[in-house]
Parts: structure tokens; C-alpha cells; sequence
């Protein structure tokens, strides 16, 4: 996964965005980036302050989140902000010079709504750098200093001809070698496709992802079916699944960047999702095509 500016963290007070942050921290460290943990406080009102108990209620999130990590990597350096204001927007905003925003999938736990968790559907297509949505698992990332949580699943990412596909493919790939895991590619046939063709890609970019990554384990599925129910399916025994948006910018649309597939699979997806903007990419110059 390439990280080039500080990771964005929603906090909301639920068990989710604290793994969160836990794994933003590890991954940070990874990078060599700082960190910078985020409370919104939605105003009661259009137009009107948010309540004394609001805040208070947010910067306690901040700061027990704060503490736990401390005690985890007591040597790792954090910011904490309160804002206030529309959470999507204010991320967005952030996301401008940030590397990565990561937010909590939204959980029973979360005992206040109108925050992080009720807009994940929204914020992944209104950002400009990649955005992962952490599903958090029975293990806790709080376990370990130094290694994420991991069922054994892998990284998996869906995969076309398109760029954006190849750019998702480059960060599964990274975060994959760097983790240990093996990357499955997941090609999505149908009977009207080029099938010969698709395949013929496919090991071209097989052997182009060994190339920009070195160690990297990959295999391939070709999967008949929705692309929606295909990988849906197969995020169900992932740890991480990878898909690519278009990147067109944060103030066309909430869902502009994000396609059919990456809408429906954002809210059906059941492992930790990241959804990669397009950028130009000098790996993408030396991925052939097989036309």
C-alpha cells in the first residue's frame, strides 16, 4: 500500500473506529507517517453549536483512544483533533493532503448515531486519498505491537482492465508482501466476456505485480457471476478486500468516484474494505495489455 501523507482516523466512540486506530498506528509506523485521530461533533441543529455534552462525550472518545494506544506503542507519536461540523465533509476535507483516511465500520456498540459509522457509505466516494472502512473481528489489534489482526484470509482485490483496477492491484499487492499474506486477484467472468482475453491479461498483470513487488504470493480466481454477489462472497473468508474508484474529485458527487460494484459491495462486504482512488501511477507504465 503506498502512504505518502498522514493517516486520517474517525473516532466515534465505538469499538471499531478503537481497532481502527489501532491499525492506523501499526501502519503508520510501516510508512514512516504520523497519525492524526479525528472527533466531529455534528451540530444539534442547521446553524446551530453542537451541546456542551456533545463535546464532552467526543473529546472522552479522543482521549480513551488516546490512552490505549499510548499504552500499546508508548513510543508512538499522535495528534488529537476536535472538530466540528458535517463528519463526511470534515474528512473529505482532510483527506486532500492526508495518505490514508480509516474509519470503523459502523457497530452495535456505537451508542450515539449521526457519526462516523452512519456515513461510511458516503465519505469513501466524497475523498480524495484512499479510504479503508475496518471491520473489526473478534481478535483485537490491541494484541499485538506489531503485527494486524488476521484470520489466515489473505488480500484479496478485485481486478479488470481498467487503470484504477491496476492501481488497487499495485496497493493490495504492497500491503500483502509487507503482511505476509497472499494476494488472490478475483476475476469476475461472464458468459458474453472475452474469456481468452481476460485470462491473457491476467497473467500479464500476474507477472507485472511480482515485478513492482518483490515476495509477493499471488493467485488468481476466475469467478462466473455478479461482480456484487462474487465479491461479497469472497471477502467473507479475507481479511482485507481492495477495489479501485475513479478519483474524480470530492465536491461532483457523495458517490461520483465509486461504480455500481464498489457501492453495493461497500454496504455487503465482510472483512475490512479499502477502496483505492485512481493516480498516476509510474508502475502503470510497464503494465502490458493483451490487446
Amino acid at each position: 500500500m503506498q502512504i505518502n501523507g498522514e493517516i486520517i482516523v474517525g473516532i466515534d466512540g465505538s469499538r471499531a473506529c478503537r481497532e481502527a486506530a489501532a491499525w492506523a498506528l501499526k501502519e503508520a509506523r510501516h510508512h514512516g507517517v504520523g497519525v492524526r485521530l479525528v472527533s466531529v461533533v455534528a451540530p444539534g441543529a442547521p446553524g446551530a453549536a453542537p451541546s456542551d455534552e456533545a463535546r464532552a462525550a467526543a473529546q472522552q472518545a479522543l482521549d480513551s483512544v488516546a490512552a490505549q494506544l499510548s499504552e500499546l506503542l508508548p513510543d508512538a507519536r499522535f495528534d488529537t483533533v476536535l472538530e466540528t461540523g458535517d463528519p463526511a465533509e470534515v474528512l473529505a476535507a482532510l483527506s486532500e493532503r492526508a495518505g490514508l483516511v480509516v474509519i470503523g465500520q459502523h457497530g452495535s456498540d456505537q451508542r450515539t448515531g449521526g457519526r462516523i459509522g452512519t456515513i461510511s457509505s458516503g465519505l469513501p466516494g466524497h475523498a480524495l486519498c484512499p479510504v479503508l472502512i475496518y471491520r473489526d473481528t473478534e481478535a483485537s489489534e490491541f494484541d499485538s505491537a506489531d503485527a494486524h489482526v488476521t484470520g489466515g484470509g489473505g488480500v484479496v482485490v478485485g481486478q479488470d482492465t481498467s487503470d484504477y483496477a491496476g492501481v488497487a492491484a499495485l496497493d493490495a499487492a504492497a500491503y500483502a508482501a509487507s503482511t505476509g499474506a497472499e494476494l488472490t486477484i478475483v476475476v469476475v467472468t461472464t458468459p458474453l466476456r472475452d474469456d481468452a482475453r481476460v485470462r491473457a491479461q491476467t497473467e500479464l498483470d500476474m507477472a507485472w505485480l511480482r515485478s513492482q513487488v518483490p515476495g509477493l504470493s499471488v493467485r488468481t480466481e476466475f469467478v462466473e457471476g455478479d461482480p456484487v454477489d462474487v465479491l461479497t462472497e469472497c471477502s467473507a473468508g479475507a481479511d482485507l478486500l481492495v477495489m479501485g474508484k475513479r478519483g474524480l474529485g470530492r465536491f461532483s458527487s457523495m458517490r461520483v468516484q465509486l461504480g455500481r460494484t464498489s457501492s453495493q459491495v461497500l454496504d455487503a462486504a465482510q472483512c475490512s474494505l479499502l477502496l483505492v482512488p485512481f493516480r498516476d501511477d509510474p508502475a502503470l507504465a510497464h503494465r502490458r495489455s493483451a490487446d
